[in-house]
């Protein structure tokens, strides 16, 4: 029958159609690669540029200076394989009913590969740029003792707490912070893609580096924001930017062009979002504001700008001071497409299931006997130009099964995502609870 034996293809495109008209994924992603998905494991490739070009002055009778962009190329793996074999009775006389394919049957897998997908894509999140996170900071105020120190390194720099401790002891004390909380006054594995900088007791020190390892409580691993190592933006000699504040805008340039090293026996340190912050109706609306002003800092463009939160901040969405009166009638049409029930402040925002989002437990709390504070979702803010999406369906068809009066359908489904290094700018991350 010409029907059953086309049958794979059928279903396959049946059960996407669905999948990327209800995903919260698809509609927050982009598939701006080079190359082919023929199996698990295959690469596709990404073009990334690890600066911005740098405009400078013409001077008549004069050469023009030549600049190098550094380049760089990320490959997206084809990592995640996720099949269909499932066996049907007579399935002949599902054709009886018609070309279609039976719906309950449809929706059934789609829905379970929807939820797979959106997982997978909104986990990417972790790797917006270090600097965007918001959530509760762990500050170590700088003083008589320098608290850390940062030497770099061919990859980017080694930083080591100092001052608190004279060893590598797992039990720090504690920090009080502001908000009267005692924190565990080191690094844990928790801190990792996370922001962390250097700072002076009048202002910040250094730019924002992101934590790529922690080697024990008072040694972790640094990279740039973007991994670089080298280009015009640099200092030279140094493989992670503005490490002496040499940006000449967190930390005041000397007379001589150079960072000013005055204070700098008097460093302090902050790791961003170390906790959870509180996410409710009175709150929601502000912090939408903030995730939008880390994008506007980094220039990322104003279209496509996606903000994707769990049932319950969609309802504290709903309720806060700012969306009321009921003017805003976007946000009670029922209409949802791929969980985007609502603009506003700049993004369109969807909801995606709590399960879906990645959660991370906080930095410990306590005087003595840490423990890990509340856990805190990553509630992800996006244009749609962060995260490359590849997928194909491998493998789709009919085939008798062994001693039974039936058939099999049998699929496989290939997909992979990638942040290329320079993209994590145009993510921003809320490290929150509710």
């Amino acid at each position: 029958m010409a029907q059953l034996s086309n049958f794979g293809e059928q279903f396959a495109s049946g059960v996407l159609a669905k999948v990327y008209s209800a995903a919260v994924g698809p509609a927050i992603v982009n598939k701006d690669y080079e190359g082919e998905l023929k199996k698990a494991g295959d690469r596709v490739n990404i073009l990334s540029f690890l600066n911005d070009a740098l405009m400078s002055d013409y001077v008549v009778g004069t050469d023009m200076v030549s600049e190098t962009i550094v380049d760089t190329e990320d490959q997206l793996v084809v990592e995640k394989r996720k099949y269909f074999n499932f066996t049907l009775d007579r399935l002949e006389d599902m054709f009886t009913y018609g070309s279609n394919v039976v719906e309950n049957l449809l929706t059934n897998r789609a829905a379970v590969l929807e939820k797979e997908v959106d997982k997978y894509i909104l986990e990417k999140g972790v790797d917006a740029k270090a600097g965007s996170w918001i959530g509760i900071d762990l500050v170590v105020v700088g003083g008589a003792v320098t608290q850390a120190s940062i030497v770099t390194t061919a990859t980017g720099g080694t930083v080591t707490l100092l001052g608190q401790v004279a060893t590598e002891n797992a039990n720090l004390p504690g920090v009080e912070q502001g908000d009267g909380v005692i924190v565990h006054g080191g690094f844990e594995q928790s801190s990792i893609g996370k922001g962390f900088r250097l700072r002076s007791s009048a202002t910040f020190v250094s730019p924002w580096y992101r934590i790529s390892a922690v080697t024990s409580s008072v040694v972790a691993t640094l990279t740039e924001w973007d991994g670089a190592t080298a280009g015009s933006d640099f200092q030279e000699g140094y493989t992670l930017r503005g490490v002496f504040g040499g940006d000449g805008i967190d930390f005041p340039k000397a007379g001589d062009g150079n960072a000013s090293l005055i204070g700098m026996t008097t460093l302090g340190w902050e790791i961003q979002a170390a906790r959870a912050t509180a996410i409710s109706a009175a709150s929601i609306y502000d912090q939408v504001t903030l995730l939008a002003e880390k994008l506007n800092v980094n220039e990322v463009p104003d279209g496509d700008r996606h903000l994707t939160l769990p049932p319950e901040l969609k309802t504290a969405l709903v309720q806060a001071s700012e969306t009321q009166p009921t003017g805003i009638g976007e946000m009670y049409t029922g209409t949802v497409v791929n969980g985007r029930f609502m603009r506003i402040g700049g993004f369109d925002v969807h909801v995606a299931a709590g399960v879906r989002l990645s959660s991370r437990a906080g930095h410990s709390t306590g005087s003595g006997d840490f423990t890990a504070s509340s856990t805190g979702y990553f509630v992800l803010a996006n244009h749609k130009g962060m995260i490359t999406f590849a997928d194909k369906w491998s493998e789709s068809r009919v085939v008798d099964a062994e001693n039974q009066f039936s058939k099999k359908y049998q699929g496989l489904f290939l997909y992979g995502a990638k942040v290329p290094s320079y993209s994590r700018k145009l993510g921003a991350i809320l490290f929150g609870n509710f």
